[in-house]
């Protein structure tokens, strides 16, 4: 699928319902910790089938207090972990919940190989910030913050697709604003300042995926 927004762009972005104007977001892309987009992120997914004590030692830039005990689950847990079907480069926009056996299933079997044998203390936010790492266009960080943001729209995003048989659906109603920001122009125009900014922190930002961008403005506004 490939959304490139309207030529000049829309001057705001909406997040769960909220409107954020480019020139805030800009701002608050400055002001986000450089150290956690230079050491989670831009290292980048890594193999594509593995999970290494490296990458786990990553997510603590986004506060995942994830013990040894955890970080040793996580790396035996990946190992027949079901990634084939999950590519790396996966977008959220191309998981339609709509539709069955693509995209939006394989996330889910490799999102519940995780979280069904997950141990005590290693919950959706844990889980999300791993999976995030290794398919960043695809997996939002879901900490009880954005959760606690989107739940509204998360509960009516089920309400759409009962087929699913969820009470929220947070992927979809994030999806949902991927969506609606790429096809007004609006998440291009933020990209295209951040590019263009005289600032290499915020250069770097313009690297990130459409669902990380959005996250570091969740947080903003949440």
């Amino acid at each position: 699928m490939n959304r490139t927004g309207s030529k000049a762009g829309s001057t705001v972005l909406v997040i769960a319902g909220r409107n954020i104007d480019i020139d805030t977001a800009v701002a608050t892309a400055h002001a986000y910790p450089a150290m956690t987009v230079a050491h989670y992120d831009l290292p980048g997914p890594g193999p594509a089938a593995v999970i290494t004590a490296d990458e786990i030692a990553r997510t603590h830039k986004v506060r995942s207090r994830i013990s040894h005990a955890q970080r040793d689950w996580f790396i035996r847990s990946a190992v027949d972990a079901p990634w084939a079907a999950v590519p790396t480069a996966a977008q959220l926009i191309d998981a339609d919940p709509n539709i069955s056996g693509e995209l939006y299933d394989h996330a889910e079997a490799l999102y519940d190989h995780f979280r069904t044998a997950a141990p005590r203390h290693v919950g959706v936010a844990k889980i999300s910030k791993v999976l995030h790492l290794k398919r960043p266009g695809l997996f939002p960080i879901l900490d009880s913050k954005v959760m606690a943001f989107y739940r509204p729209h998360a509960r009516a995003a089920a309400a759409r697709y009962p087929h699913r048989g969820r009470r929220a659906m947070f992927w979809a109603a994030i999806r949902d604003d991927v969506c609606t920001n790429l096809d007004s122009g609006a998440l291009s125009l933020f990209r295209h300042r951040l590019a263009q900014s005289e600032s290499e922190q915020a250069r770097r930002l313009a690297s990130l995926t459409d669902v990380r961008l959005l996250d570091l403005l969740t947080w903003a506004v949440a």
